[in-house]
C-alpha cells in the first residue's frame, strides 16, 4: 500500500481524483518528529467535501458510505495541505481508533431536541494500524433506531491514535487528529396501527352489543406507527349485514363515528375513536357484520371488522307482509335460534288447519382444527313458504298464523305473528 496513492485511491474512489484545492497554500514536509494524518475530503463513496451523506429509513440501517485515511509521505498525496511527514521517518500510527468522548450526537437540523446516538455510527474496517506513506478504506454506516423523526441530522466523529500525542503543526494545523461529519436524511415512512382504546393491543375487529331500538357504542384508538405526522385521517364504516341467512341489513347512514376525520396525528400519538350504532326497532336479533375502513394522506388503507350482537324480543319477522303472489311473491320468514339446535315452523289458516309444517336445525358452523370453536354458524334461520300447503296445493288469499317453535339464548321460546296472503 506504499505510493503511489493518486492511483489506488482514484481506483477505490471511483475515479475521483486527488487535486489541490483553489486557495490553499502549498503542502510543505513537516519537522523530523513531527507527523500526521488525514481524511481525505471529496473521496470516497458519498463522501462531499469532509462529510459523509447517508440515508435510511427508521428501524433499520442507511446505506454504506466510504471514506479514505491517508499517512501521506509526499506533497502529491498531502490531501488536507497542512504537511506531509518526511519520507521513511517514524510516522507510523500503531493504534487508531475513535473517542468516545470524541463522538457528537447526530442532531435534527428541524428540531434539535431529536438525536441519533453517536454510538450508532458504525465505521467497518477502521484500520488500527497506518504506517507511514500507506491509505486505507473505510466503510461506515448508522444504525436508526424505532420510531425516528423523518428528517435530517448532523453528527461527527474524531479519528486518533492513542500511542501519539496530538501536535500542533507549523502553520498552527491539528495533527495527528481528524474530524468527519457525517450527514443522515432520515426518510419519511407513513403508517399507523388501530389499537385498543385501552392498551397497546392491536384490535382485530369490534364488537358492539345492543337491543333492537337502542344504541350501541365502542372505541378504538388510530395510532400513529410511522416517523412523520400523519395528515387527513378518514374513518368510514360499511353497511351492516346478518351473519345468518336473513338477508337484513343496517345501513352505514345508521352508524356515527366520532370524530370521522382527523387533521392530523403527531409522531407517537394516538387518537380515539367512538363508533355507535342506531340499532333499527324490530330487527331480528344475530349477528351483523361490517367493516371498518381507516384511510390516512399516504398510507394504504386499513380495515377491521365491525361486528354487531343485537338481543331482541321479536320472535318473527316476514320479509314481505301481505305476501302478493300476483307479483311473483314468495313468504320469507326469518326467526333466531341458537345454533346447531332444533326449530319447528307450523303455519295456521284462520279456521285453526294446519297448512304447511316444516322443521330443522340452525346451522351451528365448522369445528377449527383442534378446538371446539365455531366458526360461521347461525343467529337466525330463514324459511322460504312458496304459498302451497303440504300436499303442494296453492292456498287461498286470506290471514295466516304463523308459529315458530326454537331455543333462544337457551331457552324455548314459541313465537307467533299473522302473515297476510293476496293471490
Amino acid at each position: 500500500m506504499h505510493v503511489n496513492f493518486t492511483k489506488r485511491v482514484a481506483r477505490w474512489a471511483l475515479g475521483v481524483a486527488i487535486a489541490a484545492a483553489p486557495g490553499l497554500a502549498s503542502a510543505q514536509q513537516l519537522p523530523a518528529g513531527v507527523c500526521d494524518f488525514d481524511i481525505a475530503d471529496d473521496l470516497g463513496r458519498h463522501t462531499y467535501g469532509n462529510t459523509v451523506h447517508l440515508t435510511g429509513r427508521a428501524g433499520a440501517s442507511t446505506n454504506n458510505g466510504e471514506f479514505f485515511l491517508i499517512n501521506a509521505d509526499n506533497a502529491e498525496n498531502d490531501v488536507d495541505h497542512d504537511g506531509y511527514n518526511q519520507p521513511g521517518a517514524a510516522c507510523n500510527y500503531t493504534s487508531i481508533y475513535v473517542p468516545a468522548v470524541l463522538r457528537r450526537n447526530l442532531v435534527n437540523v428541524d428540531n434539535p431536541a431529536l438525536a441519533i446516538p453517536a454510538q450508532n455510527i458504525i465505521l467497518i474496517s477502521l484500520p488500527r494500524l497506518l504506517p507511514n506513506g500507506t491509505l486505507a478504506r473505510v466503510e461506515a454506516f448508522v444504525e436508526l433506531p424505532e420510531g425516528t423523526v423523518a428528517g435530517r441530522y448532523i453528527g461527527e466523529i474524531q479519528i486518533r491514535d492513542s500511542l501519539k500525542f496530538v501536535q500542533g503543526g507549523p502553520n498552527n494545523e491539528i495533527l495527528g487528529n481528524d474530524r468527519l461529519t457525517f450527514e443522515v436524511t432520515v426518510v419519511e415512512d407513513r403508517d399507523f396501527t388501530i389499537l385498543s382504546p385501552d392498551s397497546a393491543r392491536v384490535l382485530d375487529s369490534l364488537v358492539l352489543r345492543g337491543r333492537a331500538g337502542s344504541r350501541a357504542s365502542g372505541a378504538l384508538r388510530i395510532a400513529n406507527a410511522g416517523n412523520v405526522n400523519l395528515n387527513d385521517v378518514r374513518i368510514t364504516a360499511t353497511d351492516l349485514r346478518s351473519e345468518s341467512a336473513v338477508g337484513l341489513v343496517i345501513p352505514a347512514s345508521n352508524i356515527t363515528i366520532s370524530p370521522g376525520n382527523l387533521a392530523g396525528v403527531q409522531v407517537g400519538d394516538t387518537t380515539r375513536i367512538t363508533v355507535t350504532v342506531q340499532i333499527p326497532r324490530g330487527l331480528l336479533g344475530g349477528r351483523y357484520r361490517g367493516t371498518i375502513i381507516v384511510q390516512g394522506n399516504g398510507t394504504a388503507p386499513q380495515q377491521i371488522p365491525l361486528i354487531l350482537i343485537v338481543t331482541s324480543a321479536r320472535g318473527i319477522l316476514f320479509g314481505n307482509n301481505p305476501v302478493r303472489e300476483i307479483n311473483g311473491d314468495i313468504a320469507n320468514i326469518a326467526f333466531n335460534g341458537d345454533p346447531g339446535t332444533a326449530w319447528r315452523l307450523s303455519i295456521y289458516d284462520m279456521a285453526g288447519l294446519v297448512t304447511y309444517k316444516t322443521s330443522g336445525t340452525v346451522f351451528a358452523g365448522a369445528a377449527l382444527p383442534g378446538g371446539t370453536t365455531l366458526v360461521g354458524a347461525d343467529f337466525a334461520v330463514n324459511v322460504i313458504w312458496p304459498l302451497r300447503n303440504n300436499r303442494g296445493e296453492g292456498v287461498a288469499s286470506g290471514m295466516y298464523l304463523v308459529v315458530v317453535e326454537s331455543i333462544v339464548s337457551g331457552q324455548r321460546q314459541l313465537a307467533q305473528d299473522k302473515l297476510m296472503v293476496i293471490r
